[in-house]
C-alpha cells in the first residue's frame, strides 16, 4: 500500500463555491445561461416534431448556428451514431476502427468516398496503402477533413497528414486499443491514456471517446468528467467573470451539481428544461454542459459584447435550417439512468506532522508546463472517483514509486510503437540514387 500526502490546500471533496448571482460580476450572463439551454433545445424539440419556423423569439439563436444541447443530436455525430456505429460487423475491433477512422477525418464526404472504393470498413482488411491511395487522389479534389475543428496530425513521418492519421490508427489497433479501453471504469482515465498517443490531444482525445462511448463495449459516466475546451472555458469566464481562470474545471462541476436549483430559481419548469429523453430525469451531464457552455461562448458575443473571455468577438455561421427533419437517434442503452458506482471514499490512512495521508491507486493523466522537468501528474485516490483527483509533481509522489513506474510503463509501450513507425519512413534519395533512378527509367 503506497500512501501519499496531499499537496498544501488540496483535500478529497474539496469543492469549488461561488458567491450567489447577485454578486456575480455579470449576474445577466451567468443566469442567461439556462434561458439559453432551455431555448435551444426548444428549437430542436420543434423541430423534431416537425413544426414550420420561426422556431423561436430570440433573434440570436434565429439567425446564427448554434448545435444542440445534447451533443448526440449534433448531425454529425448522428451520421456516426446511425452510419458508422450502426452499420457494419458489431465486433468490439471493427466497431472502434470505424469510430476512429470516421471521427479522425470528421467528414462524411471522406467517409462515403472510402466506403465507394474499398466496400464495408473493417480493421480486418485495413491496408493503410490502398487507403493512402485513395486520399491521395482525393486530396487534389477537395478537403478530406471536416471543418468545424482540425485535428493535428502526428508527426510520424509522413509526409501528408493523412498518411500520418491512417498510421496513427494503425499504431492503435495493432497495441489493442480497443481491448485497453474496456479496462478503465471512469471517462477521465480513458482520455488520460489515450492522449498519450502522439497527435491526441485533449480536445481530440475527448471527441474520439464521446463517439466510442455510444458502442455497447465501453459505458463510461457522463456525468462525472468533461474536458473543457478554450470554447467552454470562454463560456465560464463569460459567466462567472475573470476571476474564475485557472479553476474552470470546478465550475463546471459547481454548475453541473447546481443546475436544478438555477432552473428552480429561474422559474424555468421541469417541461422546459431539456432532457435526453423520457427513460432520463431532466437536466444535462457534465459532457453535455460543455458543449452547451462552447455555444453559449459563441452567443454572448452577440447578447452580452462586454462579457470577457476567449479573442473571438463576432459570429459567423448563419442558421440555414436542412429541409429534411433532423433525426433523434440514441443508443439503447442511453434509454434509461446509468447506475452510478459506489465509492468508498475513505478518510486519511494517517496523520504525520498534522499533515494527512491518502492511500494512492493510480496515475490518470500526465501534461507539461513548459517542459519535461516541470511535468505533473493527476492521481488518483484509492477509493475516490475523478472529481477529486489532484494533480501532483514527481516529488509529491517520492513516496509511491510504484505510481509512476507502472504509468512510464504505458508511455514506454506506445513510444515503442511510434519509433518502429518512424523507422520505416521512407528514407529520401540520395543525389546519386536519383540520378541512377533517372537513368533507369530513361533506359525502360
Amino acid at each position: 500500500m503506497a500512501v501519499v500526502k496531499l499537496p498544501h490546500k488540496a483535500r478529497p471533496n474539496k469543492r469549488f463555491s461561488v458567491p450567489g448571482p447577485v454578486m456575480l460580476q455579470h449576474p445577466e450572463t451567468f443566469d442567461n445561461f439556462f434561458w439559453f439551454v432551455a431555448e435551444r433545445h426548444r428549437i430542436h424539440c420543434l423541430r423534431i416534431a416537425g413544426r414550420n419556423p420561426p422556431w423561436t423569439e430570440d433573434e440570436i439563436l434565429a439567425e446564427y448556428a448554434f448545435t444542440n444541447v445534447f451533443r448526440v443530436f449534433d448531425r454529425v455525430t448522428q451520421y456516426i451514431l446511425c452510419n458508422v456505429v450502426g452499420k457494419g460487423d458489431e465486433g468490439l475491433d471493427d466497431a472502434v476502427f470505424r469510430v476512429l477512422l470516421f471521427r479522425t477525418f470528421n467528414r462524411i464526404e471522406t467517409w462515403e468516398l472510402l466506403e465507394a472504393e474499398l466496400g464495408t470498413l473493417t480493421w480486418r482488411e485495413f491496408d493503410v496503402d490502398k487507403y493512402e491511395e485513395i486520399l491521395v487522389e482525393a486530396a487534389d479534389q477537395g478537403p478530406l477533413y471536416g471543418s468545424v475543428y482540425i485535428i493535428p496530425a502526428p508527426d510520424l513521418g509522413w509526409g501528408r497528414n493523412y498518411a500520418n492519421h491512417l498510421r496513427l490508427i494503425k499504431l492503435m489497433m495493432d497495441q489493442g486499443l480497443p481491448g485497453k479501453l474496456q479496462k478503465f471504469e471512469y471517462l477521465r482515465d480513458a482520455h488520460g491514456y489515450l492522449c498519450l498517443y502522439p497527435g491526441v490531444g485533449n480536445f481530440t482525445g475527448f471527441q474520439y471517446l464521446l463517439d466510442l462511448n455510444m458502442l455497447p463495449y465501453y459505458n463510461w459516466d457522463e456525468h462525472l468528467w468533461a474536458a473543457l475546451g478554450p470554447g467552454s472555458k470562454s463560456g465560464i469566464q463569460k459567466m462567472f467573470g475573470p476571476s474564475v481562470r485557472g479553476q474552470e474545471d470546478a465550475a463546471l462541476e459547481f454548475l453541473h451539481d447546481s443546475l436544478p436549483s438555477h432552473f428552480a430559481r429561474l422559474g424555468i419548469v421541469a417541461d422546459n428544461i431539456p432532457r435526453l429523453c423520457d427513460g432520463r430525469p431532466p437536466g444535462l451531464s457534465m459532457v453535455d454542459l460543455e458543449h452547451s457552455l462552447c455555444e453559449y461562448d459563441k452567443y454572448c458575443r452577440a447578447r452580452f459584447p462586454l462579457a470577457k473571455g476567449g479573442a473571438r468577438t463576432h459570429l459567423r455561421n448563419k442558421f440555414n435550417p436542412n429541409p429534411n427533419k433532423p433525426t433523434a437517434e440514441l443508443p439503447a442503452k442511453w434509454t434509461s439512468v446509468q447506475k452510478a458506482l459506489t465509492l468508498s471514499k475513505p478518510p486519511a490512512v494517517k496523520l504525520k506532522n498534522g499533515e494527512p495521508y491518502y492511500e494512492v491507486s493510480h496515475i490518470v493523466a500526465e501534461k507539461e508546463r513548459c517542459n519535461a522537468t516541470a511535468r505533473r501528474y493527476l492521481v488518483r485516490w484509492m477509493g475516490w472517483g475523478p472529481e477529486d483527483d489532484v494533480w501532483m509533481s514527481e516529488n509529491d509522489l517520492v513516496d509511491a514509486p510504484s505510481l509512476l513506474r507502472n504509468w512510464n510503463k504505458l508511455k514506454e509501450g506506445i513510444e515503442k510503437g511510434v519509433a518502429e513507425l518512424r523507422a520505416k519512413v521512407p528514407k529520401p534519395l540520395t543525389n546519386l540514387a536519383r540520378r541512377r533512378r533517372d537513368s533507369s527509367s530513361r533506359a525502360i
